[in-house]
């Protein structure tokens, strides 16, 4: 008998996990230790976060391009809190404490100090000073008698700081979880997990063994000079080895007398307490997206990091495709804000070291705060954002043109200017791309909304700016003929057409009104690059109405990286070649990449045409286009609650969480409640209330996806 499609959101969710690569129940995930409260200076867990991937990314691989211009942690962190009842707190302390006043006795015990609390209201400072680069930090046992806590790093402005849970050790230094999954007998000798990991083999007592890993057979089987990886083995306290990093991969192969079979290993992954799904009556395209929301989760490691191979570090354009998957997917929130924090703070030049990820961080804080409505978020990085595009609008001439100059130790692979825009775009020196122009006209308004969400002032001078810009753009990159955009400001109408100026112009914002034939016609019949780009091309093709072309394609790039495996998606397609290699390295290309995971949020897009209309889903659209499909659903799992849409060729119901809108044409159903409308009804019409109370159907149709 036909499996009946799922309804409920806990349906959806067991009908993707049985289509995903996930190598493991979530059930069986052990989060990291949470019964100490490790309060760090502002902003300083991230960047303590940061440098920490940034140190393991450099020691476990062997090919690492990665500037080191990020933010640093704080050398002193002045910590006051205030107490809350009389008693005794012991506290870890990661550094050199000295107390000031003596309000509170402080008795320095092994590993910390025992603060006395004579009764409430008691104040307590401290200075904590990081020792050998270690980021200061306090660890408090959780409910002590202690709150209000404020900090100053390196002298800056007094801020509350928010406590981080933890165990023994700051938590900056442990993973977000765990979880044990075993690797057993594959093709070729080697060792199978059934998909990718970062983790640990655990391997029994006895001789030292030789190790090697990849996310391929053939690069297990290599020779250790060829992998990417580093695959030092060192002994396990009470016995047994492992290799001294975790690895990125799915195969294993050990060499030993006596080979283990199956061997333990202990996998790094956050955990999902609530996670998103979409299914569909496409097996394929179900597929496709459990496959991008296990990749996404697999480099979910605290901040979103690139690949779990190599390089394992958080870059800002691949942050700002996978907060959009991340909204539909995974909902985690805090991943994103650290990330932002972490990588806004480059000690100089631009971020990662490349002039376009530095727009990119600006255009994911406005995503951020549009997907996961962290208006908090927007007050507290207002003045950073402002600043951070001052400093950018220092290479803008009058007309708006943004011409970055090359930075020294910036990305070894970037173009002029230090821009990169996307693997194989080849960009001419000496003239301004449009699509960078584009790119840095989506920066300046997203700066803007972010700043007017704030009551900035700096929103209207970068709207200002934006509009400036946007005029020269029109004047000397359109073609009103050809009803397109060019590869260069003043290239002419002979120009051939340019997919990244055409579908960036789209996502910034250049075609309220529709996106014109001439665009659409650039956009479908170019390409991009990367899993990353191309995302981003379908969403605009979506702003165009080519929903039929989107998933075509989606099925098309994708569904090749599904068919070829490990069972994650690809730094780079799977279209021709060998298929393993990148940067003129056998093995260098990572197959488990979080810029991969695009369809997470295009398919719910382009299908059940569910989209944000207001910061945090407080309003949302839905506009179903069900095509060649039987049936679709979806869990968002947004901030205020599970957001469920489903459609098929006779009904769409959405249950509307409390706190978000529905929005349809004039009518606003706000939540907690269940709408339906019927699939032939005409746009604009409304039924009567399916019941009494918390049950409406609202009928109607029609309208394109948005941009973002």
């Amino acid at each position: 008998m036909e499996e009946r499609p799922p309804r409920s959101a806990a349906e959806l969710r067991r009908w993707v996990r049985a289509r995903s690569p996930q190598p493991f129940d979530d059930a069986a995930v052990v989060p990291r230790a949470s019964d100490t409260d490790w309060v760090y200076g502002p902003d300083q867990y991230p960047l303590a976060l940061l440098a920490r991937l940034v140190d393991d990314g450099f020691a476990a691989n062997r090919h690492v391009h990665y500037p080191r211009n990020h933010g640093r942690v704080a050398n002193r962190v002045d910590f006051r809190a205030v107490a809350t009842a009389a008693g005794t707190v012991r506290v870890r302390v990661a550094g050199r404490a000295d107390a000031a006043g003596d309000a509170i006795a402080v008795r320095p015990v092994v590993g910390g100090l025992d603060l006395v609390l004579p009764g409430p209201g008691a104040a307590l400072e401290l200075t904590v000073t990081g020792e050998h680069g270690a980021a200061p930090a306090i660890g408090v046992p959780s409910g002590a008698l202690l709150s209000e806590w404020t900090g100053s790093a390196d002298g800056g402005p007094w801020l509350p700081v928010r406590p981080r849970p933890g165990g023994e050790r700051p938590p900056h230094l442990d993973p977000p979880g765990t979880v044990d999954v075993v690797a057993r007998p594959g093709p070729d000798g080697v060792l199978d997990l059934g998909a990718p990991v970062l983790g640990h083999p655990l391997l029994p007592p006895g001789p030292r063994p030789v190790v090697m890993s990849g996310e391929s057979v053939a690069e297990a089987l290599a020779a250790e000079a060829q992998l990417e990886t580093r695959h030092e083995v060192v002994p396990v306290a009470g016995g047994g080895w492992t290799t001294r990093h975790p690895l990125g991969f799915r195969y294993l192969r050990v060499v030993l007398d006596a080979a283990p079979d199956p061997v333990p290993v202990r996998a790094e992954v956050a955990p999902a307490t609530r996670p998103g799904a979409f299914a569909c009556s496409d097996e394929r395209l179900t597929r496709i997206w459990a496959t991008a929301q296990y990749t996404l989760r697999s480099c979910d490691q605290g901040l979103m990091i690139d690949g779990i191979k190599r390089d394992r570090m958080p870059w800002a354009g691949d942050q700002a495709l996978s907060t959009l998957a991340n909204a539909f997917a995974l909902g985690d929130a805090q991943v994103v804000a650290d990330g932002l924090v972490a990588l806004g703070r480059p000690r100089h030049g631009y971020v990662n070291g490349i002039a376009d990820y530095s727009l990119w961080w600006v255009v994911n804080a406005d995503l951020y705060v549009r997907y996961f409505g962290d208006t908090a978020f927007a007050q507290h990085e207002a003045e950073q954002v402002d600043a951070f595009v001052a400093d950018l609008a220092r290479h803008a001439d009058d007309a708006g043109v943004f011409r970055p100059a090359a930075q020294r130790g910036g990305f070894v692979d970037s173009g002029p200017g230090s821009v990169f825009l996307d693997w194989g775009l080849a960009l001419e020196g000496g003239r301004d791309p449009v699509a960078l122009q584009m790119l840095w006209c989506w920066a300046l308004r997203s700066a803007a909304r972010l700043l007017d969400r704030a009551g900035h002032p700096g929103a209207e001078r970068w709207a200002r700016l934006a509009d400036v810009l946007e005029s020269t753009l029109r004047a000397h990159g359109w073609v009103a003929e050809a009803g397109r955009w060019v590869d260069y400001l003043d290239a002419g109408a002979a120009a051939s057409p340019a997919p990244y100026a055409n579908f960036l112009a789209v996502l910034a914002g250049l075609h309220p009104d529709g996106v014109p034939a001439g665009v659409a016609t650039a956009i479908r019949g170019g390409t991009a690059g990367t899993p990353f780009m191309t995302a981003f091309r379908l969403r605009a093709l979506l702003a165009a109405g080519e929903h039929d072309a989107v998933l075509d394609e989606v099925r098309r790039s994708w569904g090749a990286m599904l068919d070829a495996g490990p069972g994650t998606f690809w730094e780079e397609g799977a279209a021709g070649g060998d298929d393993l290699a990148m940067y003129g390295r056998p093995f260098g290309r990572s197959r488990c990449h979080a810029w991969s995971a695009g369809p997470a949020a295009i398919l719910p897009e382009a299908v059940l045409g569910v989209r944000p209309l207001a910061d945090g889903w407080a309003r949302f659209a839905v506009e179903p286009r069900l095509g060649d499909l039987d049936w679709a659903a979806v869990v968002i799992p947004t901030q205020v609650g599970d957001l469920i849409v489903r459609a098929d060729a006779e009904r769409v119901s959405v249950r509307i969480p409390a706190g978000a809108a529905l929005v349809r044409g004039d009518r606003v159903e706000p939540g907690p409640a269940l709408v339906e409308w019927s699939t032939q009804d005409a746009p604009g019409s409304v039924g009567e209330p399916a019941v009494a109370t918390g049950r409406a159907v609202a009928r109607g149709g029609g309208g394109a996806i948005g941009t973002p």
